[in-house]
């Protein structure tokens, strides 16, 4: 457990450089719509107080945004996300999330990791605040509201100290399980 929450630690350090690459996504119109939708997706899951794990909770609350980004950013890339990009620090922040996504199946195991990753292929159908993802992707106040949504998200963000593996994994699992059941 404790090299999964190391990794973890590790993605919530990330986080903002994570949303500027999802946000150069939106904002490419040479890859393809398919692939920017998830990362619409994505950053409008951001924003959202009906996610799978309440922000407000210790650790925890951060890591199903996390998980999120890495799974919409491996859907994106089975979608051309990959062919449109054309900025190396972004390349390299697709290559480094997209493989990093494995590593929520081997922490969930395979069928909460089905589970969460059927929840997130949702997400492109979602809609936050009034804002579905083909209203940011065609509308530039839309996104930019959207942006700053984030920006002011991430300011407000708890601190992530993952000192209690063992219990954030009880803790988080649980969450999840509860909510995708439903």
């Amino acid at each position: 457990m404790s090299e999964h929450v190391e990794a973890f630690r590790e993605w919530v350090e990330t986080i903002r450089e994570d949303v500027e690459t999802l946000e150069a996504i939106i904002d490419s119109e040479s890859i393809a719509q398919d692939a920017r939708q998830f990362a619409a997706a994505a950053l409008n899951y951001l924003v959202t107080r009906m996610d799978l794990v309440p922000d407000w909770e210790e650790s925890i609350g951060v890591l199903d945004d996390v998980m999120v980004i890495r799974i919409c950013i491996e859907f994106a890339s089975q979608r051309g996300l990959d062919a449109g990009l054309t900025d190396a620090k972004h390349i390299v922040a697709v290559g480094r999330l997209a493989n990093e996504s494995e590593r929520i199946d081997e922490f969930l195991g395979a069928e909460l990791g089905a589970d969460l990753r059927k929840h997130v292929a949702r997400l492109v159908d979602t809609s936050v605040r009034g804002r579905g993802v083909l209203t940011i992707l065609e509308n530039p106040e839309e996104r930019q509201k959207l942006y700053e949504e984030v920006a002011d998200d991430l300011k407000r963000m708890p601190a992530a100290p993952f000192t209690d593996p063992e219990s954030l994994t009880v803790k988080f699992k649980s969450y999840l399980q509860h909510k995708l059941s439903k």
